[in-house]
């Protein structure tokens, strides 16, 4: 499910959904000081055994969103790539504290800064 009603937003969350269950819920939100968030929230599966809700809120610094929303589409491919790095790397941390026996959080952040455009 997308409720993403920026169009590029939407299509960040469409670059990483094929990480994710099918039922993740991608949804964008915008905090009163103009911060844009993609916030995903998901069912996993994978930490113990019962299911967990998980959501993972991707907070994009502004200038940097600013300057990937200016950037021609066929420029994004670099953005694309980063969001989708940070969110493995992410996953697969999660996963590690599973391993070693720590809690999985219910709530993560992401920054997506300079790096991001």
């Amino acid at each position: 499910q997308y409720d993403c009603p920026s169009a590029d937003i939407d299509m960040l969350a469409h670059v990483i959904c094929d990480l994710f269950p099918e039922q993740t819920q991608f949804a964008e939100r915008k905090e009163d000081a103009g911060r844009t968030s993609l916030l995903i929230h998901y069912v996993a599966m994978r930490f113990g055994s019962s299911a967990r809700r998980i959501t993972i809120d991707v907070r994009f610094d502004p200038a940097a969103l600013a300057r990937y929303r200016a950037l021609p589409p066929r420029m994004h491919a670099r953005s694309y790539a980063v969001l989708r790095a940070y969110v493995e790397a992410t996953l697969g941390s999660l996963e590690e504290m599973y391993a070693d026996g720590q809690t999985v959080p219910r709530e993560v952040d992401i920054e997506m800064g300079e790096d991001f455009a």
